[in-house]
Order: C-alpha cells, then structure tokens, then sequence
C-alpha cells in the first residue's frame, strides 16, 4: 500500500481528534460521534447536511400527494418523466417502433401536461423500456418509487455510510426532485457506483453493469478514460462488448430504422429548440453557457470542450493515489462536464463526495463549508422556487461553479496533505 493511503487521516483526523469528536459529541450525544468526527467530513458538512435533510423533509410532506397519486393511464399523469418510458414501452408493443423518435406521434399518449417531454434515450435502451407498459402506469410508479429509494440506500450502504448517515444520505441528495420527476437518473447513477466499486475486483459484474447505465450516457461518459487510465481492461471490454450486445438486441427486435430515426430526430426543431433551452434546474455547461448568451453552436463547442478537459484529467489521476480517491474525482468531474444534469441527478454528485470521505474522512472548515452548501443546493433552489423563482436561474449558474469549484477543492487539500507528510 503506498504512503500516501493514509496520509489524510494522519495529517488532519489524528492531529485534530480532541477537538473534533468534542464537538461531534456535544452536538450529537446519540449519534456515534467518532465515526462522524473521522469518517464524514467533519461537524459543519453534518450539520449542513442535517439542515438539508430537515427541510427536504418538510418539502416532501408538502408533496405527499403528488409524489404518491398512482393515476391508472400515463394519459393522467402529472410530472413524472417515468411517463416517457412507459409511452415508449406502449409505442413498442403496438408496433409504433420507427415513431418513438417523431415527437408528434409520441405526444399523442400523454396527458397535456406532459406534452414536452421527448424521448432522447439511444435506440439500445428500447429492450429495456419494452416491458414497462405490461402494467397500468401506477403500478409501474409504485415500483419506480420502491426501486428509487432503495436505489438511494444502495448507494449509501456501498460507500460504508452507517444507518443514521444513511438516511440522511437518502433524505438529502435532490430527493424531492428525484421522487417527484422519476427519471431514470438515479438507477443509472446507481449502477455506476456499483460498477465503479466492483471494477478492481470483479471487472466483469461491473462491465455489465457500466453497459446497462449506458441507456442515459451523459453520466458515465468519462468513465472509459478512467478505466484506461488505471488499466482496467477486463471491465473496459465487457462494458464495451455488452453495449454492444444491446445495440444488436434492439437491431433484431425493432430494425435498422429505428437507429435511422434517432438520428435524425436530431434535426428536428423541437429538438433543437430542448438544445437551446437552459431549464432552471438544469445546472449543466451547456445550460450555463446559454443563460451567458452563448448561442447553439457556441454551447457544444463548450460541451465538448469540456468532456476533453475532463477525459484527459479523470486519466490522468495520479496512479499513487488510492483506488476510492480517484473515483471521486471521476464522478466529481463527470458531474462538472456533464452535457445534460438536473437536480434529479445530484446523487452523482453526492456519491463523489462520499468516495472523497472513504480517503479523506476529515475535512478542513473552509472544505466542509464548501461541500456542505454545494450539498444543500437541491434545497435552496426549492426554497428559491417557493420564494423568490426570478432568481432560480441566476441561481443554476452558481450551482454550476460551486459543482466545477468542488473537484479543485479537493485537489488542492490532498496535494497539501501529501505535502504535509514530506
């Protein structure tokens, strides 16, 4: 094991260890206070966190009974993007298969509020979605909501978080918008932590599982240079050669059209108008560029542009820093360069956070500062949406750097704790 394994907990944990499992005991008698104190950042990132879960909280009491009405048909539903999926399950099991892509027929099953969403999902998701509409849509809500918070719970528990910190895990990671929207985003998110923490030891359960994540791609798309990177090449080619598989599933099933079509769709103007659209819960660089006044073209060059930055950085992690180090980086960054991400996707950034615990288990103040009111930001954009919604958008640009700002942070702290050790 290399030095610098432990360099973290010797340089920061251990010198303040008095002081820090004292204020963890005063401010928590009940919890277990030395885990907190070495194992989660540090009392004020706690203690953010709390607030966080307190008033996630309190904002899903609000929304009982939207988040849990079953309506029987999608032609019903109110804001779940669950809805695209079981309308594209529909449209493949009547045989509407080249259509999934055409806007204009994919509105026509679902309710008028729903009217804008679209389906961008590659055509090797179809075999996935096929079986969604084999029953009424509330039921498959119901599902989706079991599925989603045990997913949450998944995660927590693989990156060693005990019971306690599990449900605050669960109760504060952008929970109000992951339940009320239903996105696929956070099975996805869930199937690369278990990849990501399976790689090392089990390559092939993991490259199954990196394959399957790759129905929403934007999330994983650096994770390949990270693989090269720390020369993970079982995982890499399974991952690649199951992807594949699904691509040849969703050919012999549904025909060559279908790809035609998704491509296309592309050039379509409602598509081009979602390109241009900078939603207030969307906190990407193509969003942000956008509410900086950069036009269409000027957005994906700074998309790509981005995604090189962060392929050349995620392979580039220094081979001597811990296994758990460098994934934290990898979804730090991923969840920086994102080209599409919304606050039903913060658990992205959240399991990067927790990975950073995993090897640096006690954070400077001005850190957990930092992490603490970048953890918070799902919340305030509720509170800003309840209170003050003209300032939603400016709010997504500072989202956005305090996202960017965080993996420099980071950095910053381990270089000096791999200094401090001579």
């Amino acid at each position: 094991m290399a030095p610098y394994d432990h360099a973290p907990r010797e340089t920061f944990a251990a010198a303040k260890k008095v002081r820090i499992l004292s204020k963890s005991r005063s401010l928590l008698p009940f919890w277990q206070s030395a885990y907190i104190g070495t194992s989660f950042g540090g009392p004020v990132f706690l203690w953010l966190v709390i607030i966080t879960a307190l008033g996630t909280t309190r904002a899903l009491c609000d929304l009982v009974q939207e988040i849990f009405w079953f309506p029987q048909s999608v032609t019903v539903a109110r804001v779940e993007d669950l809805a695209t999926f079981f309308r594209v399950s529909e449209m493949l099991n009547a045989g509407e298969t080249e259509e999934v892509y055409t806007p204009e027929a994919f509105k026509v099953g679902l309710s008028e509020r729903l009217q804008d969403l679209i389906f961008l999902n590659p055509p090797h998701s179809l075999p996935v979605f096929y079986v969604f509409s084999w029953v009424d849509f509330g039921a498959l809500k119901l599902v989706a909501l079991l599925l989603t918070i045990a997913t949450l719970v998944f995660i927590a528990r693989t990156l060693r978080l005990n019971w306690p910190l599990t449900a605050l895990f669960v109760l504060s990671v952008g929970t109000v918008q992951v339940l009320l929207r239903l996105n696929l985003s956070v099975f996805v998110i869930g199937l690369i932590v278990l990849a990501l923490s399976q790689a090392p030891k089990r390559p092939i359960i993991a490259g199954l599982a990196l394959a399957l994540a790759t129905i929403k791609p934007q999330y994983g798309l650096l994770i390949p240079f990270f693989l090269l990177g720390i020369g993970a090449w079982r995982c890499f080619f399974t991952a690649t050669a199951a992807t594949l598989g699904l691509a040849a599933i969703a050919l012999f099933a549904f025909g060559p059209q279908v790809f035609v079509s998704y491509w296309v769709s592309f050039a379509h103007p409602l598509y081009q108008g979602y390109s241009l659209t900078a939603l207030d819960w969307d906190f990407s660089v193509r969003s942000t560029l956008g509410r900086l006044g950069a036009g269409l073209e000027m957005r994906s060059f700074g998309v790509v542009l981005a995604m090189i930055i962060g392929a050349v950085l995620v392979y580039k992690l220094p081979k001597n820093w811990p296994y758990e180090l460098r994934v934290g980086f990898l979804l730090l960054i991923s969840a920086a360069v994102a080209p599409s991400i919304m606050y039903y996707s913060w658990p992205l950034y959240c399991a990067g956070i927790l990975y950073m615990a995993l090897t640096i288990p006690y954070w400077p103040n001005w850190l957990q500062l930092l992490v603490g009111l970048t953890w918070m930001q799902p919340f305030i954009y509720i509170l800003l949406n309840s209170y003050l919604p003209a300032a939603t958008s400016s709010h997504a640009v500072l989202v956005f750097c305090l996202i960017a700002i965080n993996p420099a942070a980071f950095f910053m702290h381990s270089n000096r704790a791999k200094s401090l050790l001579g």
